[in-house]
């Protein structure tokens, strides 16, 4: 199974972003021109930052690059039931394509540890993030490339990406709808719209909330831990905003995907990585 693009546009954001690596983040080895939408196949080494999670030789998760020894993912990724699985049973691959054919640039890496933030507990979406330590420090490559967090909020912090057209990218299932593009949206209109199919989901400032009203598009099972990402001004970085977490089903109408929003742990993940 080959990476899928969920979106990829030229709709961009100004923002500051935030680097934990010791070179620059957010390259993408190649670029394309024009807009391109809905899944898409992605180009080899467009955002080497991702990385599969694999467990007695199977990819369930995926994840992000973040320095040469730390992995940012999903804490639910960390969850079998109530358990948490075993830190010696992961591996996280890189450079990876195509989930069953290796390629030269692709290697694997076993995980030292596994920090979940302090307030999540599995079952749970609230703080579902965790930071995998690998047992190594990475070369970097045009392949293994680190990703751009945004910075810490301020007051309007939680409205900044509303409205932006937005990737998604992973090797979850893609088969039960089309996809044509995601789009984030406010906190107030993702609650309303999962009130307005009578779910009790309670959608925190903590997430983000990601899709359309006719549903259609939406990351899936296995891109769980794996990156929302918006492009810089110019196209040449990408910033990964949100860490796929949750929802209701994949790409059902006005049940969008939830997304645990980067920004509101800047000082957390910069407390586990220093």
């Amino acid at each position: 199974m080959e990476i899928i693009v969920l979106l990829l546009t030229i709709t961009a954001i100004t923002t500051a972003m935030h680097n934990f690596a010791d070179v620059p983040c957010g390259k993408r080895k190649l670029l394309r021109t024009g807009k391109i939408v809905g899944g898409q196949d992605a180009l080899e080494g467009e955002f080497p930052w991702l990385v599969s999670l694999t467990r007695r030789g199977g990819h369930f998760c995926g994840g992000s690059l973040i320095t040469k020894t730390h992995v940012l993912s999903a804490g639910h990724c960390m969850c079998s039931g109530s358990s948490l699985i075993p830190v010696n049973q992961i591996r996280i691959t890189m450079g990876q394509h195509h989930l069953t054919q290796p390629s030269s640039v692709t290697y694997e890496v076993g995980v030292k540890s596994a920090t979940l933030h302090p307030d999540y507990v599995c079952s749970k979406v609230r703080n579902d993030l965790v930071i995998l330590e690998l047992e190594r420090a990475l070369e970097w490559s045009d392949n293994v490339h680190p990703a751009c967090l945004p910075t810490a909020i301020h007051e309007n912090g939680y409205k900044r990406f509303v409205d932006i057209l937005a990737t998604v990218a992973g090797w979850g299932w893609t088969n039960e709808n089309s996809q044509i593009g995601i789009n984030i949206l406010e906190t107030e209109t993702c609650q309303q719209w999962y009130k307005s199919q009578g779910k009790k989901t309670k959608i925190h400032e903590s997430q983000i909330c990601a899709g359309y009203e006719q549903g259609g598009v939406d990351s899936c099972w296995a891109d769980s831990g794996g990156p929302l990402m918006v492009p810089s001004e110019t196209g040449e970085q990408v910033m990964v905003v949100g860490v796929v977490s949750t929802g209701i089903g994949c790409a059902r109408p006005f049940l969008p995907g939830l997304y645990t929003r980067v920004s509101e742990y800047i000082s957390w993940i910069e407390s586990v990585v220093a």
